[in-house]
């Protein structure tokens, strides 16, 4: 898609109190997260005959309107602290990643410039990935700078911030985000926002959990190494 570089601050992004409303979470998400490893290479991206649509538990509605293609040599199996993974491919072949066979997408959009794709786990939390509209060319200071203004606009509070991240190609800075949900009586909701930068997009993935972050660090960590962004 074109990119943008003159547009306002741009996030293709759902409210932290709105997607916390959405998923009815209990606990969650990543202690871990802004302490991921290292770049790892970049292979070519799946082709259209390398995948097959997926049905029913493993995530998608029939083969025409599939927001997800399968992706075999991303498949990992079940460990102590993992779910089975299936290697998938999303956003028109511009992403793929591993993620547990039980989440379920919840939402999704591939129009133009405001891209996005909303999993839920049954251990309660949100995982969305957001493809925002901001230039690659841009400064990351510049970037990173439109982003907090965006939380701000918002009303979310910033707990910790530009912590270095990276996945399988691409680095990036991660933030712990609180905001309350207009609930009663009023709670919080929080979330793990890492802004990703690749050559061609710039993506936020935001997890979407409750304030307990350690059940699921590993399972989150998993589907975030595995992230290539082309």
């Amino acid at each position: 898609m074109p990119m943008l570089a003159h547009v306002p601050a741009l996030r293709a992004r759902r409210s932290i109190a709105a997607g916390a409303g959405r998923a009815g979470v209990a606990c969650a998400a990543v202690a871990a997260i802004a302490l991921l490893a290292g770049c790892g290479g970049s292979p070519t991206a799946p082709k259209q005959d390398d995948v097959f649509y997926l049905h029913g538990a493993a995530g998608s509605l029939s083969k025409d309107s599939s927001f997800e293609v399968y992706f075999p040599p991303l498949d990992a199996p079940a460990t102590d602290r993992v779910p089975r993974r299936i290697g998938v491919g999303l956003m028109n072949g511009d992403i793929r990643m591993s993620r547990p066979m039980d989440w379920n997408v919840g939402g999704a959009d591939y129009t133009p410039e405001r891209r996005f794709i909303t999993y839920q786990s049954p251990r309660q939390f949100l995982f969305s990935i957001y493809e925002r509209i901001d230039s690659p060319e841009d400064p990351w200071p510049d970037v990173l700078k439109r982003y907090e203004a965006d939380l701000e606009e918002q009303g979310a509070e910033i707990l910790s911030g530009r912590a270095p991240v990276a996945t399988a190609n691409t680095q990036g800075r991660s933030y712990l985000v609180k905001a309350k949900i207009p609930s009663k009586p009023i709670s919080d909701a929080f979330a793990h926002e890492i802004l990703l930068r690749s050559p061609r997009r710039i993506l936020l993935v935001q997890i979407v959990h409750h304030e307990n972050v350690d059940a699921n660090a590993d399972e989150i960590s998993a589907a975030l190494q595995s992230l290539t962004v082309y």
